[in-house]
């Protein structure tokens, strides 16, 4: 989400925390997911949401990122106070974050069917975009049976991965045959936005938005989704 937007807006649901954020051009859309069942203990007295500046929210989770640390978000003047504690030494960091009550988030995820699903190490997904944007800015995705085929093409020049089972992939599931193009700028982003995962599930289809997902520890998750070139 870092990559898309100077700022983001936090919801914080019945269910938990969620952020979905699209670009301008309406290409690629981000959405962050934090089940409350991820965390010790959720209340909240009713929905809220609150926008603020994505370097502030890093620096919050910087401070939260131990296994150990536990997070405490309370309402404040002009913005929110964030406790981290550190459940084995008790210390505690107290962060004020400038944030601006806003209006629950309504963007809906697309509703598409992928007839594609692959699962692979993102470093080796980033390295595929990395050498095919020596040959183009945009790549196409084909499936069949067994295998999936990453191809860009300019001025001659062709560059070409295939991507099969356990070489490198860890997981393969091919329904129907299906391809799509897509823009390796924003592939870079949402590949790089999901680097706190080792690995990333990958869905496509013929001619649809791919979707990206990367999973965090106990459900926590980030999803990108990428429209396809036509």
């Amino acid at each position: 989400m870092v990559r898309l937007s100077e700022e983001i807006t936090l919801n914080f649901g019945e269910d938990g925390i969620y952020s979905r954020y699209l670009t301008d051009d309406k290409v690629l859309m981000g959405v962050l997911s934090i089940p409350k069942t991820v965390m010790g203990e959720y209340v909240i007295d009713k929905p809220v949401a609150y926008k603020m500046s994505v370097t502030e929210l890093k620096k919050v989770l910087g401070k939260a990122q131990s296994k150990r640390a536990t997070v405490t978000v309370q309402e404040v003047e002009g913005g929110l106070k964030i406790i981290v504690t550190d459940v084995r030494s008790g210390t505690k960091s107290n962060l004020y974050v400038k944030a601006e009550q806003t209006l629950l988030e309504n963007l809906q995820e697309p509703k598409v069917t992928h007839s594609v699903k692959m699962k692979v190490e993102g470093k080796i997904l980033k390295s595929v975009i990395k050498e095919a944007e020596v040959v183009s800015s945009e790549a196409t995705f084909e499936a069949e049976e067994g295998k999936v085929l990453v191809k860009s093409e300019a001025e001659g020049k062709t560059y070409e991965a295939h991507l099969l089972p356990d070489k490198p992939l860890k997981e393969l599931q091919v329904n129907e045959p299906g391809s799509a193009t897509y823009s390796l700028e924003v592939l870079k982003d949402a590949v790089s936005g999901s680097s706190f995962s080792d690995n990333v599930d990958v869905f496509f289809g013929n001619n649809v938005p791919m979707k990206i997902e990367a999973l965090g520890e106990e459900g926590a998750k980030l999803v990108f989704w990428i429209a396809p070139r036509l």
